[in-house]
Formats: structure tokens, sequence, C-alpha cells
């Protein structure tokens, strides 16, 4: 692959926010837990002409973008195929356990993904419900065509804040009935049939529900949680974390870890798997970011899917 038939459909958010957080000393170790379209990973090697970054992503139809990357940076990129709740794992094969200046997570869905008609993540295109990251076996449509009414509602509720979650599990259950649901227009209709639209936001009324399907599917509460404590357990003193989250409940999550092991009292909150994995963090983290981190006007008249973004950091003590 060549420079010429490589494009950046991913319009990073927060770029320069988040790579400024980190040193720029000679020969520094990097991880990009959420490689995508690269771009953090770029702005990194080319900010640090002596670093090497790590880029780790679960979705497989990146690896071409890694190619590119692999052909321009030489020795100084590595690709690999994986989750971020499995970076102490990857860590310990690549021997960089206590090694990593800095690394970090830019969560949610990319606009690559959203733009490809076959992976079934938007609600503005008419496509097979898929919504799997990687290579989950359940997919949006087993989902919606296997669980009852009552899981349906809970998962609505749960993960996408849906206030209609039952009418909508109720919906779904009658559209079940006559046909199994398969594409997404399907379920846009179903949803647009008892739900009306928000008279004060500009918000179409599938995107909770679109947002708590793909969470569940790929999981990615559980991995976030789990990608925490990894990334603080191979960090070098010093080291820095910075996550990117586009929600409430991936921001909590990541909020109260920080607080919870930088000495802070911590929130539980009964809407979210609580925090109490096995692990020996203790009060190892700094919070960098004492207010957190929001695009500024500019950048959301540019790319509008920055909205919603928050940025936080910690650095390991």
């Amino acid at each position: 692959m060549t420079k010429s038939n490589f494009s950046f459909i991913h319009k990073p958010v927060l770029l320069n926010e988040s790579i400024n957080l980190f040193s720029n000393q000679k020969n520094l170790i990097f991880i990009d837990g959420t490689f995508g379209d690269g771009n953090h990973t770029r702005a990194l090697l080319e900010k640090n002409k002596t670093c090497k970054v790590y880029a780790i992503d679960r979705d497989p139809n990146v690896k071409h973008n890694a190619t590119f990357f692999k052909k321009k940076y030489n020795e100084r990129f590595k690709f690999i195929l994986g989750k971020i709740s499995d970076l102490e794992n990857i860590a310990l094969n690549e021997n960089l356990k206590n090694k990593v200046s800095g690394i970090l997570f830019d969560l949610g869905v990319s606009t690559r993904q959203l733009k490809d008609e076959k992976r079934g993540f938007s609600f503005q295109k008419d496509s097979v419900l898929d919504m799997r990251m990687g290579e989950s076996k359940e997919t949006a449509a087993d989902f919606l065509n296997t669980k009852n009414e009552k899981e349906i509602s809970e998962i609505l509720f749960n993960y996408g804040e849906e206030r209609s979650s039952r009418k909508i599990a109720k919906a779904i259950i009658n559209f079940r009935k006559k046909k199994k649901i398969e594409k997404t227009f399907e379920l846009v209709e179903l949803i647009k049939s008892v739900k009306r639209p928000s008279k004060r936001k500009i918000i179409n009324p599938a995107t909770k529900t679109f947002q708590a399907i793909r969470i569940y599917v790929n999981n990615e509460l559980e991995e976030l949680k789990n990608g925490l404590i990894s990334a603080i357990n191979i960090l070098k003193k010093k080291g820095r974390l910075t996550v990117i989250s586009f929600h409430s409940l991936e921001d909590r999550i990541v909020k109260n870890f920080f607080n919870k092991h930088s000495g802070k009292i911590y929130n539980k909150s009964r809407y979210l798997p609580q925090l109490e994995p096995n692990n020996t963090i203790g009060k190892s983290l700094k919070i960098l970011t004492r207010k957190v981190i929001k695009p500024m006007k500019e950048e959301i008249e540019f790319n509008y899917y920055s909205r919603s973004a928050k940025l936080r950091a910690v650095e390991k003590i």
C-alpha cells in the first residue's frame, strides 16, 4: 500500500490535546490502544522522531492501515491485533512491562466503521445488523432476535440510557413474531413507531438504542474497565494514560477509576458494573486533568462527532 491510495477517513478528536500530554524525550515507547485509521499513532511518530508506537486494535479490517505505517516508519511501528483488555498479556509478550511511557485510548466507533455499509453501525445506512468491532460471536441481529423482552429493555436502558427502553423492547418482540429483524432500517422504523423525536435536540430517536446494542455486542464497558487496569499495570513510573470517551457511561467509568486510584472519594453508580476487579493498583495515580478537557467550538464545527468527546489523563506514581 502506498501513500497515494491510503486515506485517513476518521477525523481524530482532541488530537493535539491528547498527544501534548506525553513526554517528547528520546527513545520512548507508546501504545495506541485503539489504532483505527492511525491518526494518533501518526501524530506521536511525527512529533517524537525517536519513539516507537505499538498500535493495537480489535478490528481485523484496520490491518491494511498498518501496512502503510510499517512501510513509512519501519521498526518504529508495530501493529498487534488485540483488545485493550489484553494489554498486559501483550506487554509481557513484547517485553514492554514497566517500559511504556504513554498509552492512549480513543474509545467508541470510528468514522470508517460508521461509513462501512457492511458493518451495521449506522442508523443512517440500510445494512445488515452486525455491529461487531472484532470477532465476537454474537451480532446485533442475534441479540435482537434471541433475547427476551426484559433482557432487551435492560440492555437499552443500562447501556444506552434509553428512557423508552420498555416500549422499544416490546415493539421488537412484536415485530419478531412476524419476521426476524435483519436490517438497520427495520430497527430504525420500529423505534420511530414508539418513540417521538425530541423537540429540543436534533437527535435521531434510534441513537441511544444503537449505542446500547453496540456496547453490548462488543462488551465495551468491561473491555474499558479491564483495559484501564492493564494500562496502569504496564506503564512505567511517570508514564501517562490518556482516555478520550464519547458518552457518559464511558466517561463515568474513567472518572471513577482515576478518582479511586488517585485517592479521591470513589462514587459508585447503580447503573454500572462495579469497578472492583482483582488488582493491586491501589493509590498509584496522579490526575493530570483536574477539569475534563472538551473540544473547542472550532473543532466541533469542523467535526460534528467531536461534540460529546471528553479527555481525561493520569500519571503513574
